[in-house]
């Protein structure tokens, strides 16, 4: 892809560029020497016309560039290729590579393809094209990923919301070889999932977390617990393969459940050892807060409470009355698990809100581990905004 024309960014942003941010946002163009369409390649150049940079360029998005090199280096189709298979030699390269069947393979700007997300399941792909620069190479594209991973068929599975931010329409289909089937069987650490990567939350699996689900086995054994925001059972079939004493799910979802089932059962578990509780987490645990319940562990994993700076403090009062409600619900000297995938809450605010929610339930609290997303999602330091999920375990006397 050779570059469609020059754009000149404010002196502002210089510092953000030498920083290797791979961000450009509309505020800071000065101007484009001439009219480049939504996706093309620009060169970044600062006021004397000194390189800075290439990227995407796209004039309908407030991210105006999405980087792709700080070197004066062709955009091709070849390096292109290089990239997707550094990345997905990344995954292969872990440990414990060979004992899921589940791997987000390739994310995004953290592997230097803004904007693009590919998630392996059991022989299917699962790609998102989040950046309009994918739109005229992404035939050539899917065929590369085709080939490196020997799949059996590409599933778009690009998020709609995502894609108008970017001023691009969204049709989710197969995209290439044969259609996923309705359920993907999948293994994680010896757990087996069926997942449907088409309509599933995320791209079918919360991936990010199957690092997280395995720490559970630490903690849970003998302990009654509870999984609040269950979805298909991540963290609760961990707990059953811990041997935990008991096993209360809540989630909003009836489909949800159903799926849930079928994974206790494809596991070994009689579903009637589970209690499944559908509706509102909030209602349900300030209830059995009410009736004086208590557990021995308890795990949180709400979906995000917000998305913008704007929605921090308001997400923060949310996360504040959730833990309060859990920490309420358990036992002495009992474990609570709190995750937040919530990127504009900062670690240091999560655990402030933890401490907070501490005060109001009238318990100590220790934490004990504060970890993060699974290393198929790993975090480009130059660029904070690859970091987002927090998962805190604490000991609550």
């Amino acid at each position: 892809m050779e570059s469609a024309g020059k754009l000149t960014v404010k002196k502002k942003v210089l510092k953000t560029i030498s920083g290797r941010h791979p961000w450009i946002f509309s505020g800071a163009v000065k101007e484009v020497t001439k009219s480049v369409a939504a996706g093309g390649i620009v060169d970044l150049v600062d006021q004397d016309g000194n390189f800075l940079g290439r990227g995407f360029f796209n004039p309908n998005s407030q991210i105006a560039v999405r980087i792709l090199t700080f070197d004066d280096t062709d955009c091709g189709i070849n390096l292109i290729s290089e990239r997707l298979k550094q990345a997905i030699d990344l995954r292969k390269s872990l440990p414990e590579y060979e004992l899921n069947t589940a791997w987000r393979l390739v994310y995004a700007e953290t592997d230097f393809l803004p904007g693009l997300v590919v998630d392996y399941y059991s022989g299917y792909v699962n790609m998102q094209f989040h950046s309009a620069g994918w739109e005229t190479i992404k035939s050539d594209v899917v065929k590369i990923v085709a080939e490196i991973t020997e799949c059996n068929g590409i599933y778009d599975g690009s998020d709609p919301e995502m894609r108008n931010m970017e001023g691009l329409d969204t049709e989710n289909a197969t995209i290439y070889g044969s259609d996923p089937p309705e359920l993907i069987s999948v293994s994680e650490f010896g757990r087996v999932f069926k997942v449907d990567i088409r309509h599933g939350h995320k791209s079918g699996l919360y991936l990010d977390q199957k690092f997280n689900h395995q720490d559970i086995i630490r903690y849970a054994k003998n302990r009654k617990v509870l999984d609040v925001f269950s979805y298909t059972g991540g963290f609760g079939l961990a707990a059953l393969e811990a041997g935990c004493s008991s096993l209360t799910c809540i989630d909003i979802s009836k489909t949800i459940f159903n799926l849930l089932k079928d994974n206790i059962e494809s596991n070994g578990y009689d579903q009637a050892s589970v209690t499944l509780k559908t509706g509102d987490a909030f209602e349900i645990m300030r209830e059995m807060v009410l009736s004086g319940e208590r557990f021995d562990m308890i795990i949180l994993d709400p979906p995000a409470f917000c998305r913008s700076k704007s929605a921090v403090i308001q997400a923060c009062r949310g996360y504040k009355d959730i833990n309060r409600l859990a920490m309420q619900l358990l036992a002495p000297d009992s474990v609570l698990v709190s995750c937040s995938c919530s990127r504009p809450v900062s670690d240091e605010l999560f655990v402030k809100v933890l401490w907070q929610a501490s005060i109001e339930a009238e318990r100590e609290a220790k934490l004990l581990k504060l970890a993060g997303q699974s290393p198929d999602h790993p975090v480009l330091l130059t660029f904070p905004e690859s970091k987002y999920l927090k998962c805190a375990t604490l000991l609550v006397h």
